[in-house]
């Protein structure tokens, strides 16, 4: 009888233990290779093993999307910095995709999204760079070399018409990367995870207590507003994002297309949506947009918005989530 009663015992033992095995932990793992930016990923994993596996497919994902964007370096491949340099040439179809979706920005923005302003925004990242303000007159001379028309895309095949013309895709990248690497993850088994790569954050499933919770930052530091998210995005412009001082007065890295300098509007915009790079494009038009234009904007999509003006003062459009 003791025999039974001991083997009984043991088999308790081992179902509790497997059992414990089975509850799903959080983890946690930043990188700083991507995008130019912090990224941290994290997940509800039933082991350490699991969620190593995927930290390498959110990891290698991501860093493939970089180089294919990376405007600033080649690697071996022709990626949008060869594109930028040689005018023309054969694209992955990630990029093609994505310029396709700038086109179609641009006339959705009624020209307030322009991945053709890649040369004009060039001159004001050497300038942060240096420390010193762009020349006037050479912002109104590279801005002739901006039309998106000049864009022209056959398959895979990208030329760009104007010599003088270079694209630059900081307003859909690095959303369109983050959504497609939660797709990744998504297609590996991951369940429960929240991705963030430099104010561009998309959730999927719940915690085990419930759904994820994002935090809005606060332009002056600290956490504005938080609300929950399930199988969603939240992406965050502002004015305090890669913004340099001259002469007392601080410059920040969203120029407006139709003034060629920081647009001035507002403190910062975050978006809520479904799609990470639509949130991501929404966001850098609505920094540039007056309220009134922007919630037109906003309603010819399925997406929220918060606005931060210049005196603090905080909007919602209707359907923005509830502060948690």
């Amino acid at each position: 009888m003791k025999k039974i009663l001991s083997v009984f015992t043991a088999f308790l033992i081992l179902l509790s233990l497997s059992g414990c095995e089975g509850i799903p932990k959080r983890y946690s793992k930043s990188w700083f290779d991507v995008f130019d930016t912090a990224a941290e990923f994290t997940a509800y994993c039933r082991s350490e093993e699991e969620f190593d596996c995927l930290c390498d497919v959110a990891h290698s994902e991501l860093k493939r999307l970089h180089e294919i964007f990376d405007i600033y370096n080649e690697y071996g491949f022709f990626n949008a910095r060869s594109l930028n340099l040689q005018k023309s040439g054969d694209c992955p179809p990630e990029l093609c995709e994505v310029i396709n979706l700038g086109i179609e920005w641009h006339k959705l923005s009624g020209g307030q999204l322009n991945i053709a302003l890649g040369s004009v925004l060039e001159l004001w990242h050497d300038c942060r760079e240096a420390g010193v303000l762009p020349d006037g007159e050479e912002l109104t001379k590279r801005s002739q070399h901006c039309d998106i028309s000049k864009i022209e895309i056959n398959g895979s095949a990208v030329t760009l018409a104007d010599p003088e013309m270079s694209l630059d895709y900081g307003a859909l990248a690095k959303g369109w990367a983050v959504e497609k690497t939660a797709e990744a993850l998504c297609e590996a088994g991951a369940e429960s995870f929240m991705l963030s790569v430099g104010g561009n954050v998309v959730a999927r499933g719940e915690k085990p207590s419930g759904e994820w919770t994002v935090g809005v930052e606060s332009p002056d530091g600290g956490i504005l507003t938080s609300f929950n998210v399930k199988d969603g995005a939240v992406v965050t412009s502002g004015d305090y994002q890669r913004c340099y001082e001259v002469d007392g007065v601080v410059y920040h890295h969203i120029i407006d297309p139709k003034t060629l300098w920081p647009a001035g509007l507002w403190r910062s915009v975050t978006v809520a949506d479904k799609s990470s790079a639509e949130a991501d494009a929404l966001s850098t038009t609505l920094f540039c947009l007056s309220y009134e234009d922007g919630k037109a904007l906003l309603e010819k999509t399925g997406a929220e918005a918060l606005w931060v003006s210049k005196d603090g003062e905080i909007t919602r459009s209707e359907g923005f989530p509830d502060e948690n």
